[in-house]
């Protein structure tokens, strides 16, 4: 007997559909799955979705990256999105510096400023 929960066809060679995606066992995304050539190289491409219609952005992975696809539907890709916490990229300022010299051997160095 077979399931009726099936999303993808066995005999189906490429892949479109929408599902969830661990990426190396690390990352994980949620969206509309399909292939994408690029050059000689296939990539999975990923577009990812808003929360209530239309799509965010694409990304694109190569096969060897992929831990794990797992068939879902829209429905529930727009629901782990909406319910993820995604927090802003902020850019690194290291701490000002200042070039001292006074060691014994006369060289140039630098020394953490403490303001």
């Amino acid at each position: 007997m077979e399931s009726e929960n099936i999303l993808i066809d066995k005999n189906q060679e490429t892949i479109e559909t929408w599902a969830y995606i661990e990426i190396m066992g690390h990352s994980k995304i949620a969206g509309r799955v399909s292939e994408r050539k690029i050059g000689v190289a296939v990539m999975l491409q990923v577009d990812v979705p808003k929360p209530d219609e239309g799509f965010s952005h694409t990304e694109l992975y190569s096969p060897a990256s992929i831990f794990s696809i797992k068939p879902t539907t829209e429905d529930w890709c727009r629901k782990f999105i909406a319910a993820r916490v995604n927090y802003p990229v902020l850019p690194y300022i290291a701490p000002a510096r200042q070039l001292t010299t006074g060691n014994n051997d006369g060289q140039d160095f630098f020394e953490d400023d403490e303001n």
